[in-house]
């Protein structure tokens, strides 16, 4: 929906329009309390970009961070578009910047890139892939913080597959070849960004472009940023840092220092939000106490090490890398998210602790209360499990997830704050039901237990406000499901590639 002046938001006064693209609009403002300046993006009037808003709301409360664009208000319009109120950057983007200059220095690159890296890894903890870590989503702050933008394109680890998405040059060779995004792509792509502001251009493909360091413009001095570079953007996903080394890697590598800017517009045209920035000032380094949970931490003395040997590394055929690469993920998480069918409602949850390990199955009408269901019963507990997340989406209410999720994982967190943004927005998902099939166990303990199967959607609608909209059934993807038993009884724990 265009428009050719400024919609109506409450507590915001908007003016000039910064950009506008295929799922909605920028607009500069000033909020009515306090005279602050803020951009307002409006999302288009169609289902898909006013999931994507209120997703992008999810994700950025959930990883708050300084190097993270913030949505500070998410509000449903008379309309049925969704507004979301957010920092103004004034300046430009790294994209911008690159182009006007050619290439960065050393410092200057690990003032950019170990910070996103950083907040990569905040979004990989809780369960989030980025998905489009490209040069026009990096916006610079005019004190010299690189920001991480538009969220709204993310989705969460193990979301159904949709089609593949990204900026050309960036995207990782297993996804080029039909794997799902992933936190390794993530690496990837950041990778990518640091080879361009070295080399003024992306990376080519793997067996095919020269070493980063034959192509590199930032001179003496950026032997160690190479390699960090290097190791990221190494054709198996498997062999890469995950972002939180690689925030150490890139510190250790080269001392931050201030950007050199360049006046000049953006293009806003990219990204529905191509905002304004530019920088200034280098980052402080990461402390142990700053890093996600679970995050891997390699000793100062084994980084050399890693160093040297992925630098060392050869480009593989072809032929060779696709054998080396998996398919990734699928399903069970994120405001996109997808469910089981109806066919297979939950019985009322057991008021009490789950019974005796030797009660027989067919006395447990919950198989979440049932000890031997993993082994007995996997598919009749996978469809109620699914069938509990659904609902929570189905009916906007957070309580349902505690018949689904641990509740101390980054899946439910995420969820419960995605089902109150989804309230928020004034939207819900109709008739969302998971389709489970192919169900087996692969490991069934007393207190865990890993289930393989496809999960793949039914159509459902989107309503709110506006029109309803009604997204089509996907097929399913094979996961693995990580179950816990807890006192109430069997609990989604986590999902991995099947």
């Amino acid at each position: 929906m265009e428009t050719t002046s400024p919609p109506q938001v409450p507590g915001v006064e908007l003016g000039a329009l910064l950009g506008r693209g295929s799922s909605g609009e920028v607009w500069e403002g000033v909020l009515l309390a306090g005279s602050r300046p803020v951009a307002v993006k409006v999302a288009g009037g169609d289902a898909d970009a006013a999931e994507a808003a209120v997703r992008e709301a999810s994700v950025a409360c959930r990883v708050a961070s300084e190097h993270v664009l913030g949505v500070e208000a998410c509000t449903a319009l008379p309309d049925g578009r969704v507004a979301l109120v957010m920092p103004l950057m004034r300046g430009g983007s790294l994209a911008a910047l690159v182009r006007a200059r050619g290439h960065l220095g050393p410092g200057e690159v690990v003032t950019v890139l170990a910070p996103l890296a950083g907040a990569l890894g905040r979004l990989h903890a809780a369960g989030v892939v980025h998905g489009d870590v490209s040069p026009g989503n990096v916006l610079l702050d005019l004190d010299g913080r690189p920001v991480l933008a538009d969220l709204g394109v993310g989705r969460v680890l193990g979301e159904a597959p949709t089609a593949v998405w990204g900026t050309p040059g960036h995207l990782a060779p297993e996804v080029l070849m039909g794997a799902e995004p992933s936190a390794a792509s993530d690496v990837y792509a950041l990778g990518a960004l640091g080879w361009l502001c070295l080399a003024g251009e992306v990376p080519g493909a793997p067996g095919l472009r020269p070493g980063l360091a034959s192509v590199c413009r930032a001179g003496t001095g950026s032997e160690a940023l190479v390699a960090a570079i290097e190791a990221a953007v190494h054709p198996l996903a498997d062999e890469r840092p995950d972002a939180d080394e690689l925030a150490w890697l890139l510190f250790g590598a080269a001392e931050p220092e201030p950007l050199h800017l360049v006046a000049g517009d953006d293009d806003v045209s990219a990204v529905t939000y191509r905002l304004r920035a530019a920088a200034g000032r280098p980052p402080s380094a990461p402390v142990a106490g700053d890093r996600p949970a679970g995050g891997r931490h390699r000793p100062p003395a084994a980084r050399p090490r890693r160093r040297a040997r992925l630098a060392q590394w050869r480009p593989v055929a072809a032929g060779l890398l696709a054998t080396a690469l998996v398919v990734l993920l699928a399903v069970l998480g994120s405001s996109a998210l997808r469910d089981e069918p109806a066919r297979a409602a939950p019985r009322p949850a057991p008021s009490s602790a789950s019974p005796p390990v030797d009660e027989p199955a067919h006395q447990v009408a919950d198989p979440r209360a049932d000890p031997q269901a993993p082994a007995e019963r996997a598919a009749e507990l996978l469809e109620v499990l699914a069938d509990a997340r659904a609902r929570a989406f189905r009916e906007g209410d957070v309580r349902h997830l505690a018949g689904a999720e641990v509740a101390d994982g980054p899946l439910a967190a995420f969820d419960r704050a995605a089902v109150g943004r989804l309230a928020a927005g004034g939207l819900r998902y109709a008739g969302l039901a998971y389709d489970v099939s192919g169900v087996r166990a692969v490991t069934a303990g007393r207190d865990s237990a890993v289930l393989r199967a496809r999960i793949g959607t039914g159509a459902y609608r989107v309503e709110g406000s506006g029109a309803p909209r009604t997204r089509t059934a996907s097929a399913g993807e094979p996961v693995l499901v990580d179950l816990r038993r807890t006192p109430d009884g069997w609990r989604v724990s986590g999902i991995r590639p099947g």
